[in-house]
């Protein structure tokens, strides 16, 4: 009789943690580096091959105005933090030398996801402090797992690609000729997955790819010239591998997901951390674009942002504005996660699902010195430059193109008022924030 007792309270113990994780849903969010939104076929690139994320806008929500800061750190530090980099004092790359960090006291999404009880991994690109000088940031900043490029060790800058170094969970690992760093890094996501496929997750995926150095990947080539024309450079042939590369990986962590039969309890989000390099040219339909990293452009700062969650999510196109600034208590939101810290950013969850909320009315972007804020019409800067270019269709939005008519002089106004709110916010973080502000100089 105590043997079926015991029996029958195991089974209803099982059940009641089936139905407490299935409560939880993952949340993966993936982030490619040096990538606009023109990279991708369903944002109208005619030469890139990425039918994965193409499924996954097809079968998701594809947000059409969604901004990054126009260089890597400032936009990692921000989606990490849900804070403006005007308030964090991250505005510019990371300063390379001795106590250069993401501080310790910025909590980020790994924190509130590991506080709430989530397996939490990270993999990529970390690139927001030595792990020589701090070995273990990655879990104070709330991640049991890493596997990250090491960027500069003992004074060294490594490889990310071929031959890469990369510190796992507190050991460094030297690769060889023939190793291609992305494969280590989808691999130490993939087993992520496999390890914790019965418990809540949470995994940040910041990858390596598609940044400069532009070599060829170690396969998928034939794939990715299926589009190519020929008047592309060498540089560009090669960018446009790294993208179908990167496509193929996020197709094996969409069908792991299916083959463990957890894509339904699982949040996918792909995004990208900047525009693209400014040599590279892309094409979209009718025309040919430059890449914007590293300005204050709509080539500079739109991005990718793809939300996929079978079953959940139904397919839809989201003309809503969205910040990357949203990321964390937007995801957090979905988990039933409470914020303890303040945040600049906003809950938009509701854009992922079509219901009615409160919408982001304007992006507020600051990097270096400068500063913008945007509507889906016009965009001011601090310099007084005041574009109209209505996120209508592509050519409208890239075409950069100042306005000094005095039919728009109202919204100038407005929107005046909310730059000078924005440009009012201070750093918060000490004296290390601007020490480091300070210190950040050109990689």
């Amino acid at each position: 009789m105590k043997t079926i007792i015991s029996s029958f309270a195991l089974v209803i113990f099982l059940s009641i943690s089936t139905v407490i994780a299935a409560s939880k849903p993952n949340v993966i969010l993936i982030m490619t580096d040096d990538m606009g939104a023109e990279g991708l076929g369903s944002y109208g690139s005619t030469i890139y091959t990425t039918p994965h994320l193409d499924r996954m806008a097809e079968e998701g929500v594809r947000f059409n105005n969604a901004y990054a800061t126009p260089l890597c750190t400032p936009t990692r530090v921000m989606i990490m933090s849900g804070l403006y980099p005007n308030r964090t004092g991250f505005r510019n790359l990371i300063y390379k030398g001795k106590g250069a960090r993401m501080h310790a006291n910025i909590k980020t999404f790994g924190n509130y996801f590991r506080d709430a009880g989530y397996e939490t991994a990270i993999a990529g690109k970390w690139q927001l402090g030595q792990f020589n000088d701090y070995p273990n940031q990655p879990v104070e900043h709330g991640f049991d797992e890493y596997s990250l490029w090491t960027w500069v060790y003992n004074k060294e800058k490594s490889s990310r690609f071929y031959s890469p170094q990369i510190y796992t969970n507190g050991e460094i690992f030297n690769g060889t000729e023939k190793d291609y760093g992305p494969d280590f890094y989808s691999k130490f996501v993939l087993d992520s997955i496999d390890k914790n496929k019965d418990k809540p997750f949470f995994i940040y995926f910041p990858m390596a790819l598609v940044h400069y150095p532009f070599v060829h990947p170690p396969k998928l080539e034939e794939l990715a010239r299926t589009k190519f024309t020929d008047d592309m450079e060498e540089s560009e042939v090669a960018f446009g591998h790294m993208i179908t590369y990167m496509d193929d990986i996020v197709g094996k962590i969409m069908k792991r997901l299916k083959d463990h039969g957890i894509d339904n309890n699982t949040l996918l989000i792909f995004t990208g951390d900047n525009g693209t390099l400014k040599s590279i040219k892309s094409k979209l339909p009718g025309m040919d674009l430059m890449g914007g990293k590293g300005s204050l452009s709509e080539a500079g700062c739109r991005v990718p942002f793809l939300a996929w969650w079978p079953g959940r999510i139904k397919p839809a196109v989201q003309d809503e504005l969205f910040s990357l600034v949203d990321v964390l208590p937007t995801i957090t939101s979905l988990a039933g996660i409470e914020l303890t810290a303040k945040v600049d950013g906003m809950d938009l969850s509701h854009n992922l699902f079509g219901e009615e909320g409160k919408n982001r009315e304007y992006i507020k972007m600051n990097y270096k010195k400068g500063f913008f804020v945007r509507d889906k019409r016009f965009r001011l800067h601090e310099d007084g430059k005041f574009y109209d270019i209505p996120v209508t269709s592509d050519k409208e939005r890239y075409s950069e193109k100042l306005s000094d008519n005095p039919e728009h002089e109202s919204r100038r106004k407005q929107l005046q008022t909310v730059l000078d709110e924005f440009m009012a916010i201070e750093q918060e973080y000490g004296s290390k924030a601007k020490k480091n502000k300070a210190k950040q100089s050109k990689e």
